[in-house]
């Protein structure tokens, strides 16, 4: 999968915080600095006498939201960008993109505990601003927490906390008609039981999709950002080969999977369970084990917590780049995408 490259990015349910410049000194505070959020729907501006350069690490709300609560527990999906604060400029923004995902768990609390005390109790539509002179880039061991030099600039950051992702698909439950699928359930530990009939006959030559659960939210369109969670099998033997209900849920853009997935996930809405049995040739095709992908026809159970619609150009004026996530998960559909292509 992919993700944005922006100074906060999630990862392995931690939040890292890949601040490229850090300072104190001068102890410059982000009351200070003057925002226009432009309804949060595009990307938001920030003045302020530059260089800013913090002295320690704050959060401030910029905006209340009126939203839904945010409890511990919850993903939430957040806007950021970032402004340099030697000369003000916009360095990186997600308005070009999609917003980033963030679990607020008690991993955020020890990694970051000044975001978790202002995300947990706040509400959806929240805007807060963000700046510490942690040095990130320091290799000494000679303090716990080491900083940068005194007056060095800070670069202050504003997120807009745009929506909360389902914790699981929710909606009218459906009577299952696939005579493939015996089982699929969720464990009280997120695991997920997804078992395939032994009489299930001969491989699909044709895509087929079922709703399990069909959700009340968003239609997905063919260009939107997609969070979801899945288990997927091979029908050859039923073995699970990738599964992410046990972690954090995958982050895609619908034009950018599998073909079984584009066909079978367009048009679905948000909190539905999809079934897909998907043909070899809408799977990862003929090259599959080269790319060391799985083979054959695959089944599919997609839990659809969450989406965003497709950004347009007129959003920002910047993207930041974009580099591989989640290494280990090798066989998702969208790592080995091109394998189909």
């Amino acid at each position: 999968m992919k993700k944005k490259t922006t100074y906060i990015a999630t990862g392995s349910a931690v939040l890292a915080l890949l601040l490229s410049a850090c300072g104190g000194g001068s102890g410059d505070k982000l009351e200070d600095v003057d925002y226009s959020l432009n309804g949060a729907t595009a990307q938001p501006s920030a003045s302020f006498a530059t260089p800013f350069a913090a002295s320690g690490t704050e959060a401030r709300i910029v905006e209340e939201g009126t939203g839904d609560e945010i409890v511990d527990g919850d993903t939430i999906l957040v806007d950021a960008t970032v402004f340099n604060g030697a000369d003000g400029s916009s360095v990186g923004t997600t308005y070009a993109d999609a917003p980033m995902v963030i679990p607020v768990t008690d991993q955020l609390k020890e990694a970051a505990p000044e975001l978790y005390e202002i995300l947990a109790g706040a509400k959806v539509g929240t805007t807060f601003s963000y700046t510490t002179n942690i040095d990130q880039a320091s290799t000494s061991t000679a303090e716990a927490t080491p900083t940068v030099s005194p007056g060095t600039a800070t670069n202050v950051e504003v997120y807009t906390v745009t929506s909360k992702l389902l914790k699981s698909a929710e909606g009218v439950e459906n009577e299952k008609k696939s005579s493939a699928l015996e089982e699929f359930s969720v464990g009280d530990d997120g695991a997920p039981t997804l078992k395939l009939a032994e009489d299930r006959g001969d491989a699909p030559t044709e895509l087929y999709t079922e709703d399990l659960i069909t959700g009340e939210g968003a239609v997905l369109g063919e260009n939107d950002t997609v969070y979801a969670n899945y288990v997927g099998v091979t029908w050859s033997d039923g073995a699970v080969f990738d599964e992410n209900f046990s972690t954090q849920p995958l982050s895609f853009s619908l034009n950018g999977v599998i073909e079984g997935w584009k066909e079978g996930l367009k048009g679905k809405t948000v909190g539905s369970r999809v079934l897909l049995q998907i043909p070899s040739e809408l799977a990862y095709g003929e090259d599959a084990a080269d790319s060391g992908a799985p083979e054959g026809a695959l089944v599919f159970v997609v839990d659809i917590l969450g989406s965003s619609q497709a950004r347009t150009a007129e959003a920002t004026s910047s993207a930041p780049a974009e580099s591989s996530d989640n290494p280990e998960s090798t066989q998702s559909p969208e790592a080995t995408a091109s394998a189909s292509e």
